[in-house]
């Protein structure tokens, strides 16, 4: 909030902001202040350097059952295509990276994904080869394929806060999963990029 208003032109403090939210029901009072956790953040200093994939199945509103495959920019966090389908299959993980790369004239150095069948093979030859349009698409465009360690979800931990954003802040303001992907892109400011737009980010770091 504290930044939201500082852009568009209004200087309240952080102290004011928290007492109004106290008063108004919207936080609790703090009686023990903790001193703020440490972390490292991982990500890569430049964009297109890598990009995360996943599918996720749409929890709610009329969308609900839906298959949502976003790529996402490790560095900005910027959606750089997204496609909505009845099932996630290999040939519609193929069309929505397609589009990325159409769209924004760019390949991507690196790909992390999951394990799913989807991006990756669940059985290999004596030679260690199999047949996977997706594996074979990435190979033909140069993209080092890093999937993301077994029954650790962290490892695409971009991707997985990306869907709860969208689980618990696409409602009624949005007709369509393109309106929202427009908002995070162009008009959410992200925490995790000092309280710019993924957008901003982008381009400042290409």
């Amino acid at each position: 909030l504290y930044q939201v208003l500082k852009r568009k032109g209004f200087s309240v403090s952080l102290r004011k902001i928290s007492q109004v939210m106290i008063k108004e029901g919207f936080q609790k009072p703090c009686l023990k202040r903790r001193k703020p956790r440490k972390y490292k953040r991982y990500e890569w200093p430049i964009s297109n350097f890598m990009w995360h994939t996943d599918w996720h199945k749409i929890k709610h509103g009329p969308l609900k059952g839906k298959q949502l495959l976003p790529y996402i920019d490790d560095c900005s966090r910027k959606v750089m295509a997204y496609g909505v389908f009845d099932n996630a299959t290999e040939k519609n993980s193929l069309a929505v990276l397609y589009t990325a790369i159409a769209e924004h004239e760019v390949i991507p150095f690196e790909l992390n994904s999951d394990r799913g069948p989807q991006f990756i093979p669940n059985k290999f030859d004596k030679h260690g080869k199999a047949n996977h349009a997706f594996q074979e698409a990435i190979a033909e465009f140069g993209i080092i394929f890093i999937p993301s360690k077994k029954r650790h979800p962290q490892t695409n931990g971009k991707n997985e806060k990306w869907f709860d954003i969208f689980e618990k802040e696409f409602d009624e303001r949005f007709k369509t999963v393109g309106e929202f992907v427009k908002w995070y892109n162009d008009e959410r400011l992200s925490e995790a990029l000092d309280y710019i737009t993924p957008s901003e980010a982008y381009k400042k770091r290409l």
